[in-house]
């Protein structure tokens, strides 16, 4: 399921509903087998699913997730309430609610994207490029952030939405300088893309736009983490913060 989905995402960060469906179902007939013939609960299958469904449907309606991310999560908590018996992970510690430990692995996974972002942006300026030639306004906070999030790549190589999305726009009226935007409006594709024709009818040559994260991608590396790892986070937190 993951594998496909991921593959899906690279190419069109478009899932089918169809695709979580079948293997909820799936996960659904084996989850009440385990609570009619194995050991789970019907608390044991519920809390996970319901835990599951609140945190992603929350970070889903601030914008962190997408609908499909949001519907992995659920069906992976349907399919895996509970720790694979029989598969110890190598450092021991999972969440008391197992589905934290994919949220949190798949955080780690994702947040790897951002160091990659800062030292390509970084490595970029040692070949002599000016990032920020034309933001002097900015604050050098929203640069940061923005060299997180971002890169700045030439205009005419921009595929625009869903892959790419304008992290500036056009100089208003009486300026000449661009304005950065640290969240880019991924729900208005024709903004976007209007922004991208204003630039390029101001001559712009390179331009700072956000790739939009095949998140699916970071949700299987995190679920491998899981299975082989256990808590990434939580081990850390308790071995050396706490010991």
């Amino acid at each position: 399921m993951l594998g496909y989905t991921s593959w899906i995402d690279l190419r069109t960060r478009e899932i089918y509903d169809l695709v979580w469906v079948v293997f909820g179902a799936l996960g659904l007939v084996l989850a009440i087998y385990e609570v009619y013939v194995g050991s789970m609960t019907l608390v044991g299958l519920t809390i996970p699913v319901v835990f599951s469904a609140v945190l992603s449907g929350v970070l889903g309606y601030i914008g962190l997730f997408g609908g499909a991310d949001v519907e992995a999560f659920i069906v992976l908590a349907i399919l895996n309430p509970f720790p694979p018996r029989g598969l110890a992970p190598y450092l021991g510690i999972v969440s008391v609610v197992y589905p934290l430990t994919l949220f949190s692995n798949s955080a780690l996974a994702g947040a790897l994207s951002a160091v990659v972002l800062l030292v390509r942006n970084l490595s970029s300026t040692l070949r002599g490029n000016i990032l920020f030639q034309s933001h002097g306004s900015d604050s050098a906070w929203k640069k940061l952030v923005v060299m997180v999030t971002g890169v700045k790549m030439g205009l005419d190589s921009v595929r625009g939405p869903p892959f790419q999305y304008p992290l500036e726009f056009p100089p208003e009226e009486g300026s000449t300088e661009r304005r950065l935007v640290l969240l880019p409006d991924i729900h208005d594709d024709d903004a976007a893309r209007d922004v991208f024709s204003q630039l390029r009818r101001e001559g712009v040559d390179e331009v700072w736009v956000s790739h939009t994260l095949p998140f699916l991608v970071f949700i299987t590396i995190g679920y491998i983490l899981t299975l082989v790892f256990g808590d990434i986070a939580l081990a850390v937190l308790i071995r050396y913060l706490f010991r």
